[in-house]
């Protein structure tokens, strides 16, 4: 049987009112543009989630952002660095494919300029060393897999 995949809203009041006042008053579309780079950034781990474990992963949306819920699922890790890398490298890519297409077609743009930086920037933040985040994810992973070749 299928499980279907669930989205759960942690302190659902507070993240929707929040949502609903900053993108009222986001007259820039600075909001939108980092809600976008997040979405993306998510996106990328959910299709590695999918790619390694054949189903789509659980979501938790809070007043600090989307996170995958991975609390039981048994990964290696070498799974643990493909699915903590998928995200950063998501916003890298999307970075540099903006920056490349205003340079060779000759349209430069503050939007384009600033989703690529926002980019830069999602990708960046989530590559630090802390807990909860890709990076600490990406140690955990790249020194398991030395230590276990290491063993061998």
């Amino acid at each position: 049987m299928r499980r279907k995949t669930r989205l759960r809203l942690r302190a659902p009041a507070v993240t929707l009112f929040l949502l609903a006042c900053l993108l009222s008053l986001d007259g820039t579309g600075v909001l939108r543009t980092g809600l976008l780079c997040a979405i993306l950034h998510e996106s990328a781990h959910a299709l590695v989630y999918r790619k390694l474990w054949h189903r789509w992963p659980d979501l938790a949306l809070s007043p600090f952002g989307i996170c995958l819920q991975l609390r039981g699922v048994p990964m290696t890790p070498e799974e643990e660095l493909r699915l903590a890398t998928a995200g950063p490298l998501a916003n890298l890519l999307a970075c540099c494919t903006v920056l490349l297409y205003m340079q060779t077609a000759g349209r430069y743009s503050y939007g384009g300029y600033w989703f690529a930086c926002t980019n830069l920037l999602v990708g960046g933040a989530n590559l630090l060393p802390l807990p909860g985040l890709d990076g600490a994810h990406i140690l955990h992973g790249m020194f398991y897999s030395l230590d276990k070749r290491h063993r061998i």
